[in-house]
């Protein structure tokens, strides 16, 4: 392990010796892995979390430093990891108060976790304060995310909770005939259409953010939805997918060409649910043309759900020309939209460089974003 620092906790348990540190070793990662399974693993066995894992950090986004571990342990007993946490690295793209834009970057703090024996000694307090003196430091980070069933729990530790909103589509029993109303033609995408996509799509936002107009002091970030973000959250669905129902679809996604606009999907067959995970909406169109486009897409995107059996289409943070395209499907085909804030699960949290309070708008704040 690097980046090793003793602390001593008391606590009316008695002292307890532990050391903050990196996992670098293949045996160290395992065992931070092994304690993660607990909590993040159910749906695989303990040799399935760690083959996945395994997996994952061989990914682009991952490889080198781009994915680290991060750990607690027993001082008398290094092999003993009491809590863990991992970051993953992300382009950000940032306009700040005086109008530049610019790429930072930025991390994801995931499964974090700490070994049910330990709880309630506030180790997880003290490993991700440890983890956020090393991004403001050596990390370099401009800031951070999370994602969390607890997102209360963080704002005490830096992070201050994000709009949860999201909206979902109940698969119908029947699915539209787009024909019958004129919308324009669309595809499904493939992998290979992937990254071509995603480059264009970050050319687009740092466009939109240099003509943006903020409210006054107001900073606008994003996580920048580049290919290997993409393409990672792409391989975990499939790795999942394969293991717990023994297929992978190979549609990943719908475009219409004529509008410039598009989908990627993320399959979660296990929780039933097709999330949208990337909406690229259509630009220098009138309304109408904007709304018809995206509406395809959407039909689209409930046809795929209903090939794989699927209930419901997840949206999170839809803009406005999303929910209009959602309120025309619900008036002109009957499709049941649900809008609603996420309050126990998958709340996004962002704390920024040295724990600085701002008045801090992310946009768009959708799925790809998540890990």
């Amino acid at each position: 392990m690097s980046e090793k620092q003793s602390i001593t906790i008391r606590d009316a348990r008695g002292t307890l010796s532990v050391v903050f540190s990196e996992a670098t070793t293949a045996p160290e990662r395992i065992r931070c892995s092994e304690l993660a399974s607990t909590a993040f693993g159910k749906a695989l066995s303990t040799a399935g979390y760690l083959e996945r894992e395994e997996y994952l950090g061989s990914q682009p986004l991952a490889r080198g430093t781009g994915w680290r571990f991060w750990s607690l342990t027993r001082a008398d007993d290094p092999g003993r990891v009491l809590a863990m946490c991992k970051t993953l690295r992300r382009d950000l793209l940032v306009r700040d108060t005086d109008g530049a834009t610019r790429q930072e970057q930025g991390y994801c703090i995931c499964s974090v976790i700490t070994d049910s024996k330990y709880r309630g000694r506030g180790l997880a307090s003290v490993l991700l304060k440890n983890v956020a003196e090393w991004l403001d430091g050596a990390g370099n980070a401009k800031a951070s995310m999370l994602y969390s069933d607890v997102g209360e729990f963080y704002v005490s530790k830096g992070w201050d909770v994000l709009d949860a909103f999201q909206s979902t589509l109940t698969v119908p029993p029947s699915l539209p005939r787009e024909e019958l109303h004129g919308l324009p033609k669309s595809r499904l995408l493939t992998s290979d259409d992937l990254p071509d996509l995603c480059e264009r799509d970050v050319e687009s936002l740092k466009n939109e953010f240099r003509s943006s107009e903020p409210a006054a002091g107001t900073v606008l970030v994003t996580v920048l939805p580049t290919s290997p973000l993409i393409t990672w959250l792409q391989s975990r669905a499939d790795f999942m997918n394969a293991k717990t129902h023994g297929k992978v679809p190979e549609t990943k996604g719908t475009i219409c060409d004529g509008a410039d606009a598009w989908m990627y999907w993320y399959h979660d067959l296990r929780h039933d649910r097709l999330i949208v995970q990337r909406a690229k909406v259509p630009e220098n169109l009138g309304d109408t043309a904007v709304t018809e486009a995206l509406a395809k897409l959407l039909i689209d995107t409930l046809n795929e759900a209903a090939k794989w059996e699927l209930q419901k289409v997840v949206i999170w943070n839809p803009g406005p020309e999303l929910r209009d395209a959602m309120e025309f499907l619900a008036v002109k085909m009957k499709v049941n939209v649900m809008n609603e804030k996420r309050e126990n699960s998958e709340i996004p949290c962002l704390r920024w460089h040295g724990g600085k309070k701002s008045r801090i708008t992310v946009w768009p704040n959708e799925f790809y974003g998540w890990s």
